[in-house]
């Protein structure tokens, strides 16, 4: 076998719809799958599909089956390297001439578990690797082509300036996050401009209000005392009396005492202790009625210092509410609140720097999609040109195409340009949208051609084509199993298709049959012998009833698209072998 770099050389798939299990090795070149409507051909490309990273949906298990799996092996050779990035994002390191195997479960439950090389690996990891080895062009695509938003990426891929599209694209992300950014800021001005009010106003309050720590526990004290003044008062002026003023005061009678018993001391050694004790005791009454002349002397205020003390209380007291906290953590709130006052003052410049950031990202954004404009403009014409020349071969030799460029002044995801592609058919008829004039079969053959044109860059080895020949039959039928033979004869072709014309071309046929067994309907896929093909051409030119003539036809058919055929047409030029005027316009 012929390997060549990137090809598809081995699947197996399990408990896949009715595809319960059933492997396929692909031949290098072209291949083609046929088989009845409903027999299961597409669950092929479904499988692919899932190994390209595609969403895997809990109906594609098989009744009966915990899971549905598909495993495939790639023939990756010297070309590893232009898988290399995406392989070292799952941490894989792949040598020069080894095969790469990649693996998808499927569970009924819904989980699904990716693996390369047999390590586990991530959807996303998947994604990047599988799209680098298989190109699946389906029918989806088939009427993709009718959205005007896919033509700038077709010419942006033909260009080559993709990585010029991702430059701009995250410095276009930047610019609208930061004019988002702007216009939030504009946006809570007023309110900005309430909230500084308010901060002032709070802060004007606390600041004359000066808390002082432990202040407003000491004044509570302070008031309770000062509230029962009177009684406290004339306690005060009462102990002094009795202690020291008054003439049988405490302290005299004391000291008598005291005097009398110093006398007999000399006599007594208790008497002595006696009169020691009572002249402390006098001494004591002496301290006592002077703490008490203090006292009266502090509690001798009159009602107007009470007032003044009670308001302040009751403001200490309304703070501690309003801002709900204890009267010591108010400092703290006055400093938070200092902080966001400065915040917000300072918004306003912030809003000037954001405001200078999202000119300057607008500019950058601006001066990269003049490149892509540029880059563009001048791959436009060899686009259309390259794209007519595939639609000749495909017998369209009077087709015209022009991948119309608007360059517009409003910035958007891939730039400033809108692109639409013109076509007309056949000769003498203007140009028009080709979503709006284009039949399914030419649709079907400008498709083919654009995957003729996207291949001949550095890309995918493997092309998968589903049944995008729908809509055509007889001579552009075999023109286009010309187009996937000449295609194939530099990368691997797969290609679903109901028409004997693209089926004769292929190296290898596979006929997919759908049988009962035990009650239960399975598909299988068969790689037909040359006999076989001639069988299985037959019938898709004749219907159920094969014939001999059928037989004869085939065979035919199948000789001459073996027959290494050539395109006839090479592409033309135009008529006076002039370049294109330029497609480029300028929209307000």
């Amino acid at each position: 076998m012929l390997h060549r770099p990137r090809v598809l050389d081995y699947l197996h798939v399990q408990s896949l719809a009715l595809l319960d299990d059933v492997t396929v090795e692909f031949d290098p070149r072209m291949n083609v799958l046929t088989g009845e409507t409903g027999a299961g051909k597409s669950l092929i490309i479904d499988a692919l599909s899932l190994l390209r990273g595609g969403r895997a949906q809990v109906e594609v298990v098989r009744d009966g089956a915990d899971a549905a799996k598909i495993v495939a092996q790639f023939v990756v050779g010297d070309s590893v390297g232009r898988i290399a990035a995406a392989l070292g994002d799952a941490g894989i390191e792949t040598g020069e001439d080894e095969n790469l195997v990649i693996e998808r479960v499927v569970s009924r439950t819904g989980r699904s578990r990716s693996r390369l090389q047999a390590q586990l690996t991530t959807q996303t990891v998947l994604r990047s690797v599988g799209e680098r080895l298989v190109d699946i062009c389906s029918q989806h695509e088939h009427h993709s082509l009718t959205h005007v938003s896919r033509h700038i990426e077709l010419l942006d891929a033909f260009a080559g300036i993709e990585a010029q599209v991702g430059n701009y694209a995250q410095t276009y992300a930047e610019w609208v996050a930061a004019t988002r950014a702007v216009r939030e800021v504009e946006e809570q001005a007023a309110a900005r401009l309430q909230r500084m009010d308010y901060l002032r106003f709070q802060l004007e309050e606390l600041d004359r209000v000066d808390v002082q720590a432990g202040e407003y526990d000491d004044l509570r004290r302070r008031v309770d005392l000062l509230r029962d003044a009177r009684t406290w008062i004339a306690f005060a002026r009462e102990a002094r009396e009795m202690l020291y003023e008054a003439d049988d005061a405490i302290a005299s009678r004391l000291a008598g005492l005291s005097e009398r018993a110093t006398k007999g001391a000399d006599d007594s050694p208790l008497l002595a202790e006696m009169g020691g004790q009572l002249e402390s005791a006098q001494i004591a009454c002496e301290e006592a009625a002077a703490a008490a002349s203090r006292f009266a002397a502090q509690f001798e205020v009159d009602s107007d210092d009470l007032e003044a003390l009670e308001e302040r209380l009751h403001e200490l007291d309304h703070l501690r509410r309003k801002h709900g906290c204890e009267v010591d953590e108010l400092p703290g709130k006055r400093d938070a609140m200092q902080t966001a006052l400065v915040e917000l003052e300072t918004a306003e410049d912030r809003a000037s720097v954001l405001e200078a950031r999202r000119k300057q990202l607008e500019a950058q954004c601006r001066e990269l999609a003049a490149e892509l404009s540029t880059g563009r403009a001048q791959a436009a014409d060899d686009f259309a040109r390259a794209v007519e020349e595939r639609l000749a071969a495909l017998h369209m030799p009077k087709a015209r195409v022009e991948a119309g460029l608007a360059v517009g002044d409003k910035l958007g995801p891939r730039g400033l340009d809108h692109v639409e592609f013109m076509f007309s058919a056949n000769e003498g008829e203007s140009l028009a949208p080709l979503s709006k004039v284009a039949s399914g079969g030419e649709l079907s053959r400008v498709l083919l051609a654009l995957k003729g044109v996207l291949a001949t860059g550095d890309r995918v080895a493997t092309y998968v084509f589903d049944e995008v020949d729908s809509g055509v039959g007889g001579a552009v039928a075999e023109s286009i199993g010309r187009e996937l033979w000449r295609a194939a004869t530099d990368r691997q072709v797969l290609c679903v298709t109901h028409l004997p014309q693209i089926a004769a071309f292929a190296q290898a046929h596979f006929r997919v049959e759908k049988a009962s067994h035990g009650g239960r309907t399975r598909t299988k896929v068969v790689r037909l012998n040359d006999t076989e093909r001639v069988e299985e051409l037959a019938r898709m030119l004749a219907g159920s009833r094969v014939t001999a003539r059928a037989r004869e036809h085939a065979a035919e058919l199948l000789a001459q698209a073996q027959a290494k055929p050539r395109s006839r047409h090479r592409g033309r030029r135009s008529a006076t072998g002039a370049s294109r005027p330029k497609t480029v316009r300028s929209v307000s």
